[in-house]
């Protein structure tokens, strides 16, 4: 129907709607015809400029994931009227207490990030900047008023160490996905890897004998992580409150069980679907222009797949649902700079033998693992899961640092050059009006306990960072070649398009022109 006068109607498919006619794609609108009573309207007839700035419904909600609802804005929100709904523990390999939290009707799972209200707010942020690619992120609010939730002391909240003012710690709360799976819960669901499993090898038509080969192997791998897990369990229930520390031959087991497990773990994750580890690969490049230390860490979570059931009923879709080490954030509540040997010694540790690490593995059989990378694409502390995923990435980004051929990689690149070109259609003023609405700087915005003023860094400096960030990744590919990507996935580059123009809508609650790279692009 037309969005300006009753009676006019446009008949196209919905996936042709989606493409053509988002107020903010910079879509032509000259190859469409307007008829009513069965003439042709003349464009002396109707308003172009009205139909642009129509709020069309099907779009109001097309992405509910992409952004924060624009709520944070410097100050807390206050959850004193939700109620726990229950405990939650995450993660294939070890776990960390959180809280869901039911507050206005909507459901939150709500942590304590333990050292301060920096540490939270800084996360909330990046969550809010990695959100604004058009990539899935959950909805994330800075909160307060949480001391019914957890229990604050002096160990875990520097900022308060007399332990007053209880209600001004500030949490970070990440509305839950129902669907959503962490990718270590992921893997091993059996009854869905299966289906995956399955239905992937049709789709390839590829021959029954594979599939069932993949499927004897995916419950050989599951069979040997329970053992492991189980073996494991039995061990820490022998030896509670962490007494195994001193024996060192039983804590020497207990690593062995846990890399075990990770080793299933990395082999379960090689047969999902290129598609599947591709949306891995595409959230991981977006981490990196966060510099999110902890993207895809040993448990296998942070990152993991849901459902959109308003986009498609089956189809999984990635989520990075933590972002507790991007910015300058690093690990223990410290900057980067202050922790980068403690995030190091868990990647790799100079003495695997003396470590009291649950999960190590000898340096030479990390690098192993691994070609040395020229560009630094797995210089990421702590994502050891995505290494076998991103092995075949570092081997073509090698290749084109020394040839910088570009055109004979292009099925290798696409999660990249996909990433690069977002970051080449989300507006830099963007950047700028959200961190300059939401970025702290001390007591000035709320209490908390300062970091060392050399990493204190002012709007203007993580502004410049964030923008430097995403123009190196676009330069290492080049503007021709992101030019040239979008030409050839033009369907591809409008969905885009749209997922940036309805994330930025939702964060900033403001609409920005989301411009194709190439003039042609723009008539769908």
């Amino acid at each position: 129907m037309s969005p300006t006068k009753a009676g006019r109607v446009l008949i196209v498919s919905e996936k042709e709607l989606t493409q053509m006619l988002h107020p903010n794609l910079h879509t032509n609108w000259n190859n469409i015809a307007l008829f009513q009573h069965g003439k042709r309207l003349s464009p002396t007839e109707y308003s172009l400029s009205q139909c642009y700035k129509q709020d069309f419904p099907l779009f109001s909600h097309l992405f509910p994931h992409n952004g924060s609802d624009a709520l944070m804005k410097k100050r807390p929100i206050s959850f004193k009227s939700g109620k726990i709904v229950q405990k939650e523990t995450n993660g294939a390999l070890y776990t960390r207490a959180a809280q869901y939290i039911e507050y206005n009707n909507e459901l939150f799972r709500v942590k304590n990030p333990f050292y301060s209200n920096y540490v939270a707010a800084e996360e909330v942020i990046m969550g809010g900047i990695f959100s604004m690619t058009g990539l899935d992120a959950p909805r994330m609010l800075l909160c307060n008023d949480c001391d019914d939730f957890f229990i604050f002391n002096k160990k875990t909240r520097g900022d308060f160490q007399d332990g007053k003012n209880l209600s001004s710690f500030a949490c970070v709360a990440s509305q839950v996905e129902p669907s959503f799976k962490d990718l270590g819960d992921f893997l091993l669901d059996e009854k869905m890897m299966i289906e995956i499993i399955k239905k992937s090898a049709i789709e390839e038509l590829l021959l029954d004998s594979y599939i069932k080969k993949s499927v004897v192997k995916y419950q050989s791998l599951r069979e040997i992580f329970n053992k492991a897990d189980c073996e494991l369990t039995n061990i820490l229930q022998k030896y509670p409150n962490k007494s195994y520390l001193a024996k060192p031959d039983v804590l020497a087991q207990i690593k062995n069980k846990n890399l075990i497990k990770f080793t299933m773990l990395e082999e379960m994750n090689k047969l999902l679907p290129q598609k599947l580890r591709d949306e891995q690969l595409k959230h991981f490049f977006v981490s990196r222009l966060l510099n999110n230390w902890d993207y895809l860490n040993f448990a296998f979570c942070n990152f993991g797949y849901f459902i959109d059931k308003r986009i498609h009923p089956t189809e999984f879709k990635g989520m990075t649902v933590d972002f507790g080490g991007s910015g300058t954030l690093g690990f223990g509540g410290l900057a980067k700079n202050e922790s980068y040997q403690r995030a190091m010694q868990g990647a790799r540790p100079e003495n695997p033998l003396a470590s009291t690490s649950l999960f190590t593995e000898k340096d030479a059989n990390f690098s192993n693992n691994l070609p040395d990378s020229l560009t630094g694409i797995s210089s990421v502390p702590r994502s050891r899961p995505l290494l076998s995923t991103i092995r075949g990435q570092v081997a073509v980004e090698n290749n084109i640092f020394e040839a910088k051929d570009f055109n004979n990689f292009n099925k290798e690149l696409m999660p990249a050059l996909e990433v690069a070109y977002r970051l080449q259609v989300l507006p830099d003023h963007a950047i700028e009006d959200y961190l300059h609405e939401n970025w702290l700087m001390g007591e000035k915005d709320f209490p908390y306990r300062g970091k060392d003023s050399k990493y204190n860094i002012d709007t203007a400096k993580i502004i410049a960072i964030i923008k430097d960030r995403k123009r190196s990744f676009i330069q290492y590919f080049g503007q021709d070649t992101i030019k040239h990507w979008e030409q050839n996935n033009i369907l591809q580059a409008a969905k885009i398009r749209i997922e940036i123009a309805d994330s930025l809508k939702r964060l900033m609650n403001k609409i920005y022109t989301i411009q194709p790279v190439s003039a042609a692009s723009q008539t769908v």
